[in-house]
């Protein structure tokens, strides 16, 4: 019995000794104990449940006056209270990760909230990453690599609610060098509560101070299953601790009370079996409300997994053109409406960019600029350029006043074009250009006859017909089938050539610099042209549509609402950390003809990467597809 009471006593401390009844809440002995029921209930009930829902239940074990957070955790005397608090959240850790490490990876989802920008933090060049943890409450991994900039002394990070913003934000955690890494530093930061974060980025150095802040969306997307193993070794942990806890408490009120070496008579037996047979109901009624309450928990959590909201997509014909129509039809849009930070910001001067991509073979692509159609608020649509037939896949990116920025899917079939559909081809675009390369087009620059400008509101532009005309940055193209674009040059209608520079193998997880160049027909440098605002635009796709990333050379952050973090919470100052439009995004002192995207690649298997550049009035798009291989095991 003694040694069984020694599991729930910290080890400094004697079992017998007098005062442990009515220790104080916050004392170390009572957090210890607390660390010890947790580890018990977490093996009684089976530790069923997802890592967001570990985290979030085990937070009653945690001293609620304690930040996960605050500063100044390392270097606590062993016996105080607060290195016992330490051994608490440590053993939570433990028993989560054991969970990670079983758990089975959840459906893909379209995109991924990891976060990657490249920029400045005042005078210091940066590149950010954030990869965020997938379940809420979670800890998201930040990662800072110093790009220019001399003499830097200490990196900080910190993350900012957009509701909270630095009133209520933590302190900042610094950002430690990482090993063997000049320039690199890293941090982690605890995500609590689903919603639009931005991190602040604090650098200071020889050459001052900056700050700048990177929008971050905190989604809970995913479920962490238990390994069937691990679930099994938990059950017969609980089965040996119930069937001890029987024993004990049969042995206490049969014998207790004996003198040494007395044996039990026949009613004392009846007792203690008595006392076992009750006490097993009691304990089966606690376990089994533990189970239908962490059953709730769970389903609780369950319902909390970001989906993208349901949209209805369709083609229809009008005014001798085919239309394409994205209507939001999610009750959780309608629940929105009117409410703080709901409404729709303009991203590149564009409410909504919508992104086309041929399912079968990924061998047309288009990037249009749906805009309200004047059936609500929720209804978006656009001239559908001259694409091939076929299904294609609908991925369409808005961003919310309050700096959440989703993206909607769908599919639709797309009909042959009919005469004169999708508007006007530009200068120098051909139907037809290199063999298996396909061609490209884009709007006219000059406005249509009759074409109103949008409103302000994102309205819609009224052609004669009374619907949308195509937006001069509309563009699409046709590409080299998926699989069939594995070279690094790939070229152009045109006659120019895009050359992907990649310096060797991509492995997964790893930071990863997607840098291309453009040479005109005779091999000298092209000069390239800001395509609304950027150097260049690219797209990051799965052949199976599971995942796809909108890139610009700043990142996959969302320009327009790192901007308003940085209005609301740095003022004009922390907001230079946006690229600056006149360079497109891209350092002037680099070459005219190269475009450059920070990425990382989430999973193993094969992508395809569509560039989007203007190298004169038209733009052009090329493909590259490339497998990913799995980290090496260490």
């Amino acid at each position: 019995m003694a040694a069984s009471l020694r599991f729930f006593v910290p080890p400094h401390r004697d079992p017998r000794s007098p005062g442990r009844a009515g220790a104080p809440p916050g004392s170390a002995l009572a957090t210890g104990l607390r660390t010890r029921v947790a580890i018990l209930i977490a093996a009684a009930t089976g530790w069923r449940g997802s890592g967001g829902n570990v985290a979030a239940s085990l937070r009653f074990f945690v001293p609620p006056h304690r930040d996960p957070r605050s500063p100044g955790r390392a270097g606590a005397p062993p016996g105080s209270a607060l290195a016992t608090g330490l051994r608490t959240r440590v053993a939570i850790l433990i028993a989560g990760a054991l969970v990670a490490a079983g758990g089975a990876v959840a459906s893909a989802h379209v995109g991924t909230s990891n976060a990657y920008f490249d920029g400045a933090a005042g005078p210091y060049g940066v590149r950010v990453i954030v990869r965020t943890p997938g379940v809420i409450p979670g800890l998201a991994q930040v990662t800072v690599r110093i790009l220019g900039g001399e003499g830097v002394e200490r990196v900080t990070v910190r993350p900012l609610r957009s509701d909270v913003g630095l009133e209520g934000a933590p302190p900042p955690d610094a950002a430690r060098p990482v090993r063997g890494e000049a320039g690199l530093y890293g941090g982690e930061l605890w995500l609590m509560t689903a919603g639009s974060y931005s991190v602040e980025v604090g650098v200071a150095g020889a050459a001052g101070k900056g700050t700048v802040f990177v929008p971050v969306l905190a989604l809970a997307e995913r479920r962490l299953d238990m390994d069937h193993a691990f679930g099994l070794g938990l059950a017969a942990a609980a089965l040996f601790l119930f069937a001890g806890a029987l024993t004990i408490l049969g042995a206490a009120v049969r014998e207790s009370v004996l003198e040494p070496g007395r044996e039990p008579d026949a009613w004392r037996r009846r007792r203690g079996r008595l006392a076992m047979i009750v006490f097993s109901v009691v304990l089966g009624a606690v376990l089994g409300g533990g189970w239908r309450w962490w059953d709730a928990v769970d389903a609780a959590y369950r319902s909390r997994i970001y989906r993208p909201w349901s949209t209805t997509a369709a083609v229809t014909a009008g005014g001798g053109r085919q239309m394409l129509t994205l209507a939001i039809d999610d009750s959780r849009w309608d629940a929105s409406q009117g409410q703080p930070g709901a409404a729709l910001l303009p991203d590149h001067g564009k409410l909504m960019h919508m992104f086309l991509v041929r399912a079968e073979d990924l061998s047309a692509f288009a990037h249009v600029h749906p805009v309200r159609d004047g059936n609500g608020d929720a209804s978006f649509t656009a001239p559908l350029p001259p694409l091939p037939a076929g299904e294609y896949r609908i991925y369409a990116d808005i961003v919310h006043e309050n700096g959440f920025a989703p993206t909607l899917v769908n599919t639709v079939q797309v009909p042959a074009p009919g005469p004169g559909a999708g508007g006007s081809s530009p200068a120098g675009a051909s139907a037809g250009g290199s063999p298996g390369v396909g061609g490209s087009g884009a709007a006219g620059r000059s406005p249509a006859a009759g074409r109103s400008a949008p409103s302000a509101a994102g309205g819609v532009s009224e052609a004669p017909t009374g619907g949308p005309v195509p937006d001069p940055d509309d563009s699409w193209a046709t590409l080299r089938p998926y699989g069939a674009s594995a070279s690094a040059s790939y070229p152009l209608p045109g006659g120019r050539t895009i050359r992907w520079e990649r310096s060797g193998p991509i492995g997964v997880d790893e930071e990863a610099t997607l840098r291309f160049s453009v040479t005109e027909p005779d091999g000298t440098p092209s000069a390239l042209e800001p395509y609304m605002g950027m150097l260049g635009h690219a797209a990051v796709l799965r052949g199976d549509g599971s995942l796809f990333v909108h890139l610009h050379p700043a990142g996959s952050i969302n320009l327009t609402a790192q901007r308003r973090f940085a209005e609301a919470e740095g003022g004009a100052e922390a907001a230079g950390g946006a690229p600056d439009a006149e360079h497109g995004g891209h350092s002037p002192s680099g070459p005219a003809n190269r475009v450059t995207f920070p990425f990382v690649f989430p999973e193993p298997g094969a992508y395809r990467i569509v560039v989007q550049v203007k190298p004169g009035a038209a733009v052009e798009t090329a493909a590259f597809d490339v497998v990913v291989e799995e980290a090496p095991s260490s």
